[in-house]
């Protein structure tokens, strides 16, 4: 800072003698003079801009040190072999064991022998202790290290042939017999690559832990094709020539750019945080992928033992697949329920206003109920869920073209698609409340049939008194409680994993 507002008060009070082109031509001179100085100054003719044999015997015994490791490791950056030995490396034995306890095929053998429940217990614990293990200290240093390796290889891989063949145009790939005739070149034709040379090696440093990094490159390659010491010599020859920034020198000396500095190309991957969640959503998935795969043949075995193996078929309106698949073309959510409202206005049409609708009469019209309380109930829930009936058939209608929700549904999906998701959003947020509110309904009216069945079962009387005078010909009362019950109940657990589904 100080050097530069001198500079600046110089070039205002005598900017004759300190123009930029003076400037330039001063801080070249004293480039000049940093070259003649140096101790590597055999290394470059200052006036006919070349380099010398030195130079080309300093990298040509950089790339027989580095040649074969440059062969194991040509492709390392782009490995995810790699990456996940990086992060397996610092992990120890425990941790390696809930890694494999975690993965999808140990899940799927383990769901062999247990209940969904238990099985979400056993995977969510040990991702919870997954997570745990992947702290700040351990992230730093998987991906230090990997950072680490990926210095190494970016130098080993270096286009040290390239360089080379202008010492020497006879030089072949990786021959490390050959024996070349290296002899003075122009500086200039070799200038861009001792650029890339310098980007690559000035990250290097002798005090960096290289003993792990190649423990972990072995581990990649095991014919790595390096030893430690060969490896610490070439830190050794690079920290030399850092030192008296020869090369540096050099550039700017043929550039004519007296303050041009090396970017070092220095590696910051994050590798840890992207291995843990690819290991926990894969787990989770799996996971995910076995309760769903239980629920839908479980959700298949209630609902044919309510309606046997056909679908409900359309019995909405307006609330239907069709028009389901137009809101999705236009890229909204669609009708989330389509299927359930379906199969619930099926099970009340052809069902709950049938069978249910005869119990029901014949239970509170002539039975004898002991607990009048009771009998209120039973009559107050068959009649709210039919209210709440009434009200999906209301809400479907209200969809349709001529009602003024549909048109506004239809309007939007061309005028603005964004408000017809506003739009769309509230209708969807109103059919989950029908669905919700007919389902509790329907579980009560469940748990008051189970009841009336136990009570005509066992003949306790606690309910109604008269079971047998309610007889009648044909199927058997308790046989028809039992149907009924079973069908309820069947139904009921169907509606609560449709809406454990869409929760989901």
């Amino acid at each position: 800072m100080a050097i530069a507002f001198f500079e600046a008060l110089l070039s205002l009070l005598m900017p004759s003698f300190y123009s930029p082109d003076t400037s330039q031509k001063r801080l070249l001179a004293m480039v000049t003079q940093d070259l003649k100085r140096s101790r590597h100054r055999k290394w470059y003719r200052i006036r006919k801009q070349e380099l010398t044999k030195e130079v080309g015997n300093f990298f040509y015994e950089l790339y027989q040190l580095s040649a074969r490791a440059g062969v194991s490791m040509q492709n390392a950056a782009e490995s995810k072999q790699l990456r996940m030995l990086a992060v397996e490396f610092h992990m120890d034995k425990s941790l390696l064991a809930l890694k494999e306890r975690l993965s999808p095929q140990a899940i799927t053998e383990l769901a062999a022998n247990q209940t969904s429940e238990y099985l979400s217990i056993i995977v969510e614990r040990d991702i919870s202790q997954f997570n745990e293990a992947f702290d700040v200290a351990f992230i730093e240093k998987a991906d230090r290290y990997y950072n680490l390796i990926l210095l190494f290889s970016q130098f080993v891989i270096f286009d040290f042939l390239a360089l080379l063949k202008q010492f020497d145009p006879l030089m072949s790939g990786r021959d490390l017999v050959f024996q070349p005739k290296i002899r003075r070149i122009s500086a200039k034709k070799v200038i861009e690559l001792i650029k890339d040379f310098l980007e690559i090696s000035y990250p290097l440093g002798e005090n960096q832990d290289w003993t792990t990094m190649l423990d972990l490159a072995i581990q990649y390659k095991e014919n790595m094709g390096i030893t430690l010491d060969e490896w610490k010599l070439i830190l050794l020859q690079l920290s030399l020539i850092q030192a008296t920034s020869i090369l540096v020198l050099i550039v700017r000396h043929v550039d004519k750019d007296p303050l041009w500095k090396s970017m070092p190309r220095i590696q910051r991957e994050h590798i840890a945080e992207s291995y843990r969640m690819e290991v926990v959503d894969a787990a989770q998935a799996c996971l995910d992928g076995i309760i769903r795969e239980r629920e839908q043949k479980q959700l298949t075995q209630l609902l044919t033992a309510v309606f046997g193996t056909d679908e409900a078929g359309n019995r909405m309106y307006y609330y239907t697949l069709e028009e389901d698949e137009i809101l999705r073309k236009n890229g909204l959510e669609g009708y989330i329920y389509v299927r359930e409202f379906n199969y619930l206005k099926t099970f009340i049409l052809d069902f709950f206003k049938k069978d249910i609708k005869e119990l029901f009469d014949m239970c509170i019209l002539h039975g004898q109920w002991i607990k009048t309380g009771m009998n209120r109930q039973f009559s107050d829930t068959f009649h709210e869920i039919l209210a709440n009936f009434e009200n999906l058939l209301d809400f479907d209608n209200s969809l349709s073209e001529e009602e003024s929700l549909g048109a506004k549904l239809r309007s939007l999906l061309i005028k603005s698609k964004s408000q017809a998701a506003i739009v769309l959003s509230a209708i969807n947020d109103t059919a989950h409340e029908l669905l919700e509110s007919l389902t509790e309904s329907l579980a009560t009216i469940e748990v008051l049939f189970k009841l009336l069945f136990e009570d005509q079962s066992n003949r306790a009387n606690q309910l109604i008194r008269n079971w047998d005078a309610l007889e009648t010909a044909g199927t058997s009362l308790r046989q028809r409680l039992a149907n009924v019950s079973h069908k309820l109940s069947s139904f009921v657990e169907a509606l609560h994993l449709f809406l454990h589904q869409v929760k989901k």
